[in-house]
């Protein structure tokens, strides 16, 4: 939490103390819950429900146009999702690690850095746009609480399982959204936000032994300021 805290407050004062001299930027904070949800890639994975997670960020467009930006930022990611995977575990007296079924409860953090291209359309007083494109997602904390059956006997472990998860992982991002002026040069906004991941979040090592194969989800509703 202390390096997210680091990094928000580094943006924001090199945002909005340096606006005056880049008049082609933009500059804004968000907030808002999301629907978190995991796509199974694999027989041996199945997503077992949706989790309620937050998405906060700072939002930076470029202008090129009047209606036209190139949008990118940095978000920071609290998801919450439930799935069932292939996973190997050795649990008291057994000597050899024993392929089983694991349903986990998932809590997870994201650090993302998008960028998209944000086409806007003005409606009377509400300008509204649309926003595509890609972002690279840095895996923070990954904590888990594991449901499983070994031989017979009902297992529950919990703990960090950040070396199960890759490091890295680029998404797909779309968005929907509106801003109305509340003050001179200070827009009010609300958005909806989908993040499809295109790698397994499984690192390979875990691919190749069990063949989970699980894709994050989230459907974000976001509001914020744009100054």
């Amino acid at each position: 939490m202390k390096r997210i805290s680091l990094i928000f407050s580094f943006v924001a004062l090199f945002a909005f103390g340096g606006n005056a001299q880049m008049r082609d930027l933009r500059f804004g904070l968000k907030v808002g819950p999301s629907a978190d949800w995991a796509n199974a890639g694999s027989v041996q994975t199945e997503n077992k429900g949706v989790g309620i997670g937050l998405n906060a960020g700072l939002v930076v467009d470029y202008c090129l146009t009047s209606h036209f930006a190139a949008s990118s930022g940095v978000n920071v990611n609290f998801m919450q999702m439930r799935y069932r995977f292939a996973n190997f575990r050795r649990v008291g007296n057994f000597l050899e690690e024993t392929d089983v079924d694991v349903v986990r409860r998932l809590k997870a953090a994201n650090l993302e850095v998008p960028l998209k291209a944000k086409f806007s359309f003005d409606f009377a007083d509400v300008r509204a746009y649309v926003e595509a494109g890609g972002c690279l997602g840095f895996n923070l904390t990954d904590y888990g609480k594991d449901s499983f059956n070994l031989f017979g006997v009902d297992y529950e472990t919990e703990g960090d399982y950040s070396t199960q998860y890759r490091a890295f992982q680029p998404s797909l991002v779309f968005g929907l959204g509106a801003e109305y002026e509340v003050a001179r040069k200070l827009n009010l906004f609300v958005q909806l936000t989908f993040n499809h991941a295109l790698l397994n979040a499984f690192v390979g090592s875990l691919e190749q032994q069990t063949g989970s194969i699980l894709r994050n989800n989230f459907i974000g509703l976001e509001v914020g300021f744009m100054h």
